[in-house]
This record gives structure tokens, sequence and C-alpha cells, in this order.
């Protein structure tokens, strides 16, 4: 469903659909945390972001966060 590996040429919202919010999650913090996913090492605790003014929508940023643990699961 994502991009492969060697195919992060895009910024993240672009690549997965990310619209703004009036309030959302702090897009800092899920670019850092999808990177992380990413790059093979999962974090192991439980996922949380501040709200914050213009941050990401939260339930495109859900939706992409689980799909990219179901992968990870299956080992892509």
């Amino acid at each position: 469903m994502f991009a492969s590996r060697g195919e992060y040429e895009r910024p993240l919202h672009e690549e997965f659909g990310f619209r703004i919010a009036r309030r959302g999650y702090d897009r800092d913090q899920v670019d850092a945390y999808i990177t992380r996913l990413r790059s093979g090492s999962p974090p192991a605790d439980v996922v949380g972001f501040e709200l914050v003014r213009r941050g990401y929508e939260q339930s495109r940023v859900d939706e992409v966060i689980a799909q990219l643990h179901r992968e990870a699961g299956r080992g892509r």
C-alpha cells in the first residue's frame, strides 16, 4: 500500500495524504515516529502525540500508523 523503503522521496504529509487541521497531532512528532517505524526500529512505547494548532488530522494519522504496524508485523 505504501512506498517501499527506497522510495521515500516526498515529504510524509504528501506521501500519506495528511491534512492540516485546526487542532491536530504535532507534525514533527508524527514525522519522527513514522520515520523511526519505517527504519525497522518501531518504538516499544504506546504512541501519543501532542495536540497543537495546525497539526495533522488525527484520524488519517491513526489510520496510517495502524497500517504501517500491520505491514511491519507481516515482514513486508
